[in-house]
C-alpha cells in the first residue's frame, strides 16, 4: 500500500452553521485542510469538534453554510458518496466476525473482487502488524489491537480523507502514547487528509500539522502547534493549551505585587508560561510558595502573586520549600499581552515589562 500512496483531498468549511433545539453547536465554523495533511478539532466537552466532524462526514446537516471536499460541494451528498473513511470511537467492530473479516466488511459491502480483497487485506495487516492475529475474534484482542483492527478497515478502503473522532480515549495512557506516534506515521506513509476529534492537548500538539480549537463552536484560533503554544490568540488559548497551562493573571495584580501601579495594566491580562519563570534573590515579582511538586527533572511550584493563583516550573536540584517567600521573575520577551474585556491578544510593553520585573 505504500508503493501507491493515497493522495489526499482538501476540505473547506464555509460559515458552517448547526444548532439542536435552538442551541447553537456549531457557529459559523470556517476550516481549511490542505490535502495530505493531519487537522486535529480540539476542544473541551461540547465544543462542536465532534459535530463539526460529523458534518464533514454527512452524518450531521448543517443548517447553513458549504462543504466541499476536493473542490467540489458535498453538502447534499450522502456519507457514501463523499469518498472518506472513518474511525469512530467505539471501534465498532462486529464481535462474531474474525479480524479479517472486520477489515474487509466494507469491501465486501462494494462487492470487490476476491483477488483485491485479498492483496488488500494483505497489505494493510501487514502495515498494521495484524497478520498473525487474522483469525482472532475482537474479544480475543487487546484494546490496542483492537484499535489498529478499526484503523485497518478504514484504511483498506484506500479513501484520500480519514476522519477519526477521539479514537484513542478508551485506551490507558501507555498506549495512547504509542498509539497516537504508529497513527500519525500512518497519515505519513499513506498520504491521506486527516481530521482528527480529541480533548486532549497532548495529542493534538504531538500530533497535528494544524490544530483547530473550538469554544461554545466556535474557531478559538487555528495555526500549527508551535503557533497556537508560542502565541496564543486569546486568554482561552492560553489557558487550555500547555502542561501545566499559561499563567494568566490581571495587570493590576502584578503592579501591586511589585508595588508599582500603572494605569496602563488596569485594560489588560498578562500572561506567562511556567517553564519560563525563575525564582530569583533579587529581583522580581513577590510572592509566596504554598505547594511544591517534585517531578524529578522538573520541580512544580504552585505559588500565589497576591490573590492569585502562579505556576512556576523549575529545574529539579532547586531547593524550594512551602511558604517561603520568593521573587519570581522572567524575560520580558515571555510575556503575553490580552485585552481585559475581550481576552483577545494585544501587542506587549517590553520596556513597562522590565521596569516591572526589576523592582
Amino acid at each position: 500500500m505504500q508503493e501507491d500512496q493515497i493522495r489526499g483531498q482538501a476540505i473547506a468549511l464555509n460559515d458552517v452553521t448547526k444548532s439542536w433545539d435552538g442551541t447553537l453547536a456549531v457557529d459559523r465554523m470556517n476550516l481549511n485542510v490542505e490535502p495530505g495533511t493531519f487537522t486535529v478539532l480540539l476542544g473541551p466537552s461540547g465544543c462542536g469538534k465532534s459535530t463539526s466532524l460529523r458534518i464533514i462526514a454527512g452524518l450531521e446537516h448543517a443548517d447553513s453554510g458549504e462543504i466541499a471536499i476536493g473542490g467540489k460541494s458535498v453538502g447534499h451528498l450522502p456519507p457514501a458518496k463523499r469518498d472518506i473513511a472513518m474511525v469512530f470511537q467505539s471501534y465498532a467492530l462486529f464481535p462474531h466476525l474474525s479480524v479479517a473479516e472486520n477489515i474487509l466488511f466494507g469491501l465486501k459491502v462494494r462487492r470487490a473482487s476476491k483477488a483485491d480483497q485479498r492483496t488488500r487485506l494483505n497489505k494493510t495487516a501487514d502495515l498494521l502488524g495484524l497478520s498473525e492475529l487474522l483469525a482472532r475474534k475482537p474479544s480475543q484482542l487487546s484494546g490496542g489491537q483492537q484499535q489498529r483492527v478499526a484503523l485497518g478497515r478504514a484504511i483498506i478502503a484506500e479513501k484520500p480523507i480519514c476522519l477519526m473522532d477521539e479514537p484513542l480515549s478508551n485506551l490507558d495512557a501507555k498506549l495512547r502514547n504509542t498509539m497516537r506516534t504508529e497513527i500519525r506515521d500512518l497519515q505519513q506513509a499513506l498520504g491521506f487528509s486527516m481530521v482528527y476529534v480529541t480533548h486532549d492537548q497532548a495529542e493534538a500538539i504531538t500530533m497535528a500539522d494544524q490544530v483547530v480549537l473550538m469554544k461554545e463552536g466556535r474557531v478559538e484560533q487555528s495555526g500549527t502547534p508551535r503557533e497556537i503554544y508560542e502565541q496564543p490568540a486569546t486568554t482561552f488559548v492560553a489557558g487550555f493549551i500547555g502542561t501545566p497551562p499559561m499563567n494568566v493573571l490581571p495587570g493590576s495584580a502584578l503592579a501591586a505585587a511589585t508595588g508599582q501601579a500603572n494605569a496602563n495594566l488596569d485594560s489588560i491580562t498578562l500572561g506567562v508560561r511556567p517553564e519560563h519563570v525563575s525564582v530569583s534573590e533579587h529581583s522580581g515579582v513577590p510572592a509566596i510558595v504554598e505547594h511544591v511538586e517534585y517531578l524529578g527533572a522538573d520541580i512544580l511550584a504552585d505559588c500565589r502573586v497576591g490573590n492569585e493563583k502562579f505556576i512556576a516550573r523549575i529545574e529539579g536540584h532547586a531547593s524550594l520549600s512551602p511558604r517561603a517567600e520568593v521573587k519570581l521573575h522572567w524575560p520580558a520577551e515571555q510575556m503575553h499581552c490580552f485585552d481585559r474585556s475581550t481576552g483577545e491578544r494585544t501587542p506587549s510593553d517590553k520596556d513597562l515589562f522590565n521596569h516591572l520585573l526589576s523592582a
